[in-house]
């Protein structure tokens, strides 16, 4: 109780693609997995029970907050907030169920999902915050997945797996930092177990050939770069918690930063962050902010020689430990 429902605009680049015929097929599916479930009509004017004269009306203009009609079983509301607007508003009332189905509404800032037809409009708008496309479009592409507008019971498992599955847990392939409303979070480690984990990232800085040899000597103003780039590497580790707006902190076992200075065909130094850690989470996140500041390190102390200085190719390399396994580069 008091929870915020998971809501989900069905949408389409105009009318006529059959949006309520999807929802009425979708229903039963959800219902049938236990969802406790709402379906709203949206970006509609009015409603006859609403209409000027009609008893509803009439109490709404005597002050009701809210007004309705109700059977032996049955039971409509009516109400109006001009400042939440009409959805919002229904869904402050909604808070008991699981999932709210709106159709309509391109502009929500819920997640969407879109129904491309043949007949209407083979082309699909993506709106933002799409997750999935509905279709009779045999070759139609887009960057979410796809189901055939037949297929109900694959769509109701599509939305029980990327909603209702325990907070935190995620699946190959799904983005763990949003909310059932396709918002951020922090992901919640309370039920994950500690492992011991460790991450190598790579990453380069490009110079004039001066400039790397100016390093190299260490004849800079600033003194020492690659000495200072190593402490703040180590430093960006540790702190990675702080920076990343949804990263965690953490307990580091251990840093190791490496430098590779390469004179040939391009002048640059390769950095190389290895970061160790036993915990619930990382350590990916640590090891690539650690190439990325110690290479802007080095810009800062080398900017009065060089400004043309290019960071590039900053990459994950390796990773082991955690539910995901190893991971390994392969160039």
């Amino acid at each position: 109780m008091g929870k915020t429902p998971v809501t989900i605009n069905f949408v389409s680049a105009q009318s006529g693609t059959g949006k309520t015929t999807i929802l009425e097929k979708l229903l039963p599916e959800l219902t049938s997995r236990g969802l406790k479930v709402a379906a709203l009509k949206g970006e509609i004017h009015h409603y006859n029970l609403d209409l000027p004269g009609k008893d509803t009306w009439r109490f709404a203009q005597a002050g009701a907050a809210i007004t309705g009609m109700t059977t032996a079983e049955k039971y409509i509301l009516i109400g109006a907030d001009r400042e939440l607007g009409g959805i919002s508003a229904a869904l402050q009332r909604l808070k008991d169920l699981d999932l709210v189905l709106v159709e309509g509404q391109k502009n929500s800032d819920n997640p969407k999902i879109e129904v491309v037809r043949s007949a209407v409009n083979r082309k699909a708008l993506l709106p933002e915050l799409l997750i999935a496309v509905v279709t009779d479009v045999a070759d139609l592409e887009a960057p979410v997945p796809i189901f055939n507008l037949e297929d109900a019971k694959s769509l109701a498992q599509f939305i029980v797996e990327r909603f209702f599955t325990p907070a935190g847990i995620g699946r190959p392939g799904e983005f763990t930092h949003f909310d059932r409303s396709g918002r951020p979070r922090m992901v919640d480690l309370s039920g994950k177990e500690e492992t011991e984990r460790e991450a190598y990232a790579r990453g380069e800085i490009v110079m004039n050939r001066e400039t790397l040899a100016r390093v190299l000597e260490g004849k800079l103003a600033k003194g020492d770069v690659l000495g200072v780039a190593q402490v703040a590497a180590i430093m960006a580790v540790k702190e990675t918690g702080r920076l990343v707006p949804m990263a965690h902190p953490l307990f580091i076992s251990g840093v190791e930063v490496e430098f590779t200075p390469s004179e040939g065909r391009e002048s640059k130094i390769e950095i190389g962050v290895r970061v160790n850690l036993s915990g619930k989470t990382g350590a990916e996140m640590e090891a690539l902010t650690g190439v990325s500041i110690a290479a802007l390190t080095i810009y800062d102390m080398c900017k009065a020689l060089d400004k043309s200085m290019v960071i590039r190719n900053i990459r994950l390399i390796e990773k082991k430990g955690g539910r995901s396994g190893h991971y390994r580069w392969e160039e």
